[in-house]
């Protein structure tokens, strides 16, 4: 979905399976682009559970699955998942998915315990698993991170030619890069594998349809699932909900859009709250943007001795729009920078690249990039579209219209795969979440999916950020009495939000 997903994915649920005696899961429904009966050998394979190293209690697997689901019998993959089992009664396994594309699941899974309710692990196994390209399951790995560390420190909003050149260039060289070293996975990164992936790992837990919760990009992945699959979705949770009906860059402009608008939340706070950067909005934002001026032209210092740059602060600033619970460390971003130091701004903007404090990047941001490339339109990948995709959100988005990581698709190699928009369908109680004012996954998107699957239930929850689940015992309550006893909630409304930041 975007570029910030390592700091930004509420890591809400992790899954695990319990070994229950039952009848071997049937294949999933036919498909006319994929031989059903070569894949019969991958959905009755017994995965071989370990205990997890350093996380006690959580178990380990690697199940195998195809690269090509149009031809199986080639190369395949393995799948990284970890499960946290049932401490009572077990329902069945819960399956996650933290969002993305290019979150871990595994990482999700191992916070299992703080994300879920007593009530839900006392009777799912939680499961969680890094999808294709992520993590553990063939993480991709574009550029060492010294080069990543260069690629990031580029300026991202270019005042003369040659600072349109070298990010043009740095651009290129990255998806370049990403060809070499990745060129065999990349064609294969689709939301459709995996979402065949995830009925894979269902029917090797032994489950016979799919308990599921996904989060933002994951959202996208259950919806994906429900159209392939529909008579195998058993009860499924949409946290933060996308409309497949939108290809991959035009959810990013939408959602820049929407950043600038929950910005000002964020500096109403910092007002309310004693803020170094004004008494009012008015004098807060103007603030913002001389600071954003003032590091384009002398970028601040971390401790590390790597510079801050403006294209650093506006990284950083897309966290603080989007997680209120950030919003107490924004204030000391923006304090330390009107003393000229940069240190809070280094390490929001490090984690919102997957970079820890040793200075190791994970695979999210070239995962993100590996599949919103894949899936946006070739004549909306060309280099003449992006420059005007750019300049339009300029003139929309004063914030954030440079927070735009897609101009390597220009140079993508693999041919495109876009997205179509779900088919109209009952498939039974889904309920889907939305905060009303959510800056990534606005609620007319979740209600607009409401509407396509006709058996679904919307919980809207009063609130600002994204993620719902988690924030509070209405919601709580209703997504618990869903998944433990299939009711979808009577209350159409919470108002849970969460700790005032």
């Amino acid at each position: 979905m975007n570029p910030l997903l390592p700091a930004l994915a509420l890591l809400v649920l992790l899954g695990t399976a319990a070994c229950q005696s039952r009848p071997a899961p049937a294949l999933p429904e036919a498909s006319p682009a994929v031989d059903e009966a070569a894949l019969e050998r991958f959905y009755r394979q017994k995965a071989p559970w370990r205990p997890c190293k350093g996380h006690r209690g959580f178990q380990c697997a690697d199940v195998e699955v195809p690269l090509d689901y149009r031809d199986p019998e080639a190369r395949t993959l393995r799948i990284a998942a970890v499960r946290l089992k049932a401490a009572g009664s077990r329902l069945g396994s819960l399956l996650i998915s933290p969002g993305g594309p290019g979150a871990s699941g595994v990482e999700a899974a191992y916070a299992a315990r703080r994300s879920f309710t007593p009530a839900v692990r006392e009777r799912y196994d939680i499961v969680g698993f890094d999808p294709r390209g992520v993590g553990r399951s063939n993480g991709i790995r574009c550029l060492d991170d010294d080069q990543l560390d260069r690629y990031h420190a580029t300026d991202s909003t270019p005042d003369t030619r040659a600072e349109r050149t070298r990010l043009r260039t740095m651009s290129r060289r990255y998806a370049e890069e990403c060809q070499d070293k990745a060129g065999w996975l990349l064609p294969h990164m689709g939301t459709g594998s995996t979402a065949r992936d995830l009925d894979v790992l269902r029917a090797v837990l032994g489950d016979d349809r799919l308990n599921y919760y996904g989060t933002s990009y994951g959202t996208q992945l259950g919806q994906v699932y429900a159209e392939l699959f529909p008579g195998r979705v058993r009860r499924m949770v949409l946290d933060s909900v996308i409309d497949s009906a939108y290809w991959a860059g035009e959810v990013q402009e939408r959602q820049l859009l929407a950043l600038d608008e929950e910005f000002d939340l964020f500096l109403d706070s910092c007002v309310r709250h004693g803020c170094a950067l004004g008494s009012t909005r008015a004098k807060a934002r103007a603030n913002v943007w001389k600071l954003l001026e003032r590091t384009d032209r002398r970028p601040l210092r971390a401790p590390d001795g790597r510079r801050v740059s403006d294209t650093d602060i506006h990284t950083a600033s897309v966290l603080l729009a989007m997680e209120p619970r950030l919003w107490s460390t924004g204030r000391r971003a923006f304090a330390e920078a009107a003393r000229g130091e940069g240190r809070t701004f280094r390490r929001l903007a490090d984690t919102a690249r997957g970079r820890s404090p040793r200075g190791l990047y994970d695979s999210s941001i070239p995962a993100w990039m590996a599949v919103t490339c894949l899936e946006t339109p070739e004549e909306i990948r060309r280099e003449r579209a992006t420059d005007r995709q750019i300049a339009r959100m300029a003139g929309r988005s004063p914030v954030f219209a440079d927070v735009n990581t897609t101009i390597a698709c220009s140079y993508w190699k693999p041919a495109s795969i876009p997205q179509k928009a779900i088919k109209p369908r009952n498939i039974g109680p889904i309920l889907l979440l939305a905060n009303t004012r959510d800056p990534r996954t606005p609620l007319k998107w979740a209600q607009a999916v409401a509407k396509r699957f006709t058996g679904s239930a919307l919980l809207v929850n009063e609130a600002a950020g994204h993620g719902v689940y988690g924030r509070g015992s209405c919601v709580n309550r209703a997504v618990d009495g869903y998944l433990i006893g299939g009711t979808a909630p009577a209350a159409a409304r919470c108002s849970d939000r969460g700790p005032d930041y």
